[in-house]
């Protein structure tokens, strides 16, 4: 009897404990739950000592969401706020030589509501203070920079309507009874630090008959690395990557010949390759077929498209390059995503031991001493965490509390 009636108490008490410290816990309320912070960029500054931090929440009085630009202090571990009126699409970009960081307003408007002119905006780390840099009334869509402070290549998006006289569909769907033709025109600024007062002239280095997505400069070669987009995903061809040699602007080179929708592009280190990830269409014959997501990397010398990761039958979420030309790879089985490594040529990764969870934004310094990256769990909310070394991934430091609501909550 004592046998049977033992393991019941100690469950017993078990349960009163559990009681205990669920009651301890609020439960989380409905808009608690969209009040969640998540970090759509992480960007190392060319010193290696500081760190672009973009979070992105919920602001319910503008009916929309609120994008704030921290900059953390690696050696002094603190953070502060640059902007809280940061552009929702057009990423923030560290300069070439570190000591500024270009950004776009998310409504200028509202900043100087008498002034239809469009800016950009430097961060001085020095003078800590922001810098309208006046570029014309066209809005940009996205930009790079070359390998000095002193240029910049931004991207306009040009529409033009089209009438379709033998549109069958008129009454089914609005859009094809006015089509709109997008374009893209590519400008370059140049700057003068010296007195950045002085009015700033565009040069038009092309006009490209489709919309631009993300634009890279290489000064491999002086080229413009870019990929066409469109809005509807009627035809694969519409999303492919593009080359122009900036030596002769005349010059411009198809990359990609792929169904498949080409994205988050990213230089090596010598800026000779491209990283890319793809989302498979098939073509316009049959029916659309999205597939997992794949990486691969554009050797700019040959032309030659290689698949990475090609034994891992994941789902690929990320990637970084290393300065020994190995790439980091945020692979997905099931619920979990781990960070991976593949050394090339070799097809197999390696995981690094780490939390269970998901890995997710991966990025190196450029001295590839440092490492940050987006973290979460179940038991853990989304935060950005920091290490020195790969190997010791269990060992990272928390560097944001954006989410310290939901570890006070009782979760669902």
């Amino acid at each position: 009897m004592v046998i049977i009636v033992m393991p019941l108490y100690i469950l017993l008490i078990l349960q009163l404990f559990s009681c205990v410290s669920t009651e301890n816990k609020t439960r989380l309320t409905f808009d608690e739950c969209f009040d969640y912070t998540t970090f759509p960029l992480l960007a190392f500054s060319p010193t290696g000592q500081h760190l672009l931090i973009q979070t992105r929440r919920s602001s319910w009085n503008t009916n929309s969401f609120e994008n704030t630009l921290w900059l953390y202090d690696i050696q002094n571990q603190t953070k502060k706020i640059i902007t809280t009126n940061l552009h929702k699409s057009i990423k923030p970009q560290w300069l070439p030589s570190g000591n500024f960081i270009a950004l776009f307003p998310n409504n200028h408007s509202s900043i100087n509501k008498t002034d239809d002119q469009q800016y950009i905006y430097l961060y001085s780390l020095i003078s800590d203070e922001l810098l309208p840099i006046n570029i014309g009334k066209d809005v940009p869509s996205t930009f790079t920079w070359s390998s000095n402070d002193s240029s910049l290549y931004f991207v306009t998006t040009n529409m033009e309507s089209i009438v379709d006289k033998n549109n069958e569909w008129k009454d089914v769907n609005q859009y094809r009874q006015n089509l709109m033709h997008k374009s893209s025109t590519i400008y370059r600024i140049d700057f003068d630090f010296n007195d950045l007062s002085l009015p700033i002239e565009k040069q038009i280095i092309r006009n490209v008959s489709t919309l631009i997505g993300q634009l890279l400069y290489t000064s491999f070669e002086e080229k413009l690395i870019f990929t066409s987009v469109a809005t509807l995903l009627e035809n694969p061809d519409s999303f492919e990557i593009y080359s122009i040699d900036l030596r002769n602007t005349s010059a411009l080179s198809k990359l990609t010949n792929n169904e498949a929708i080409e994205f988050e592009l990213q230089l090596s280190i010598d800026g000779k390759h491209v990283l890319f990830r793809t989302l498979s269409l098939n073509s316009n014959k049959g029916k659309l077929n999205n597939t997992q997501f794949r990486l691969h990397s554009l050797n700019l010398i040959n032309g030659q498209i290689t698949r990475l990761a090609e034994n891992f039958h994941g789902n690929i979420n990320g990637h970084a390059f290393k300065h020994d030309s190995s790439i980091y790879i945020l692979g997905q089985l099931g619920t979990e995503v781990q960070i991976y490594t593949q050394h090339l040529p070799m097809k197999d990764l390696i995981q690094h031991n780490g939390w269970n969870g998901t890995y997710e934004s991966i990025i190196l310094s450029h001295d590839n001493e440092s490492i940050a990256f987006v973290y979460s769990s179940f038991e853990k909310p989304m935060e950005v965490y920091f290490i020195n070394n790969i190997n010791q991934l269990e060992l990272a430091q928390v560097i944001t509390n954006e989410n310290n609501l939901f570890t006070q909550r009782n979760l669902p």
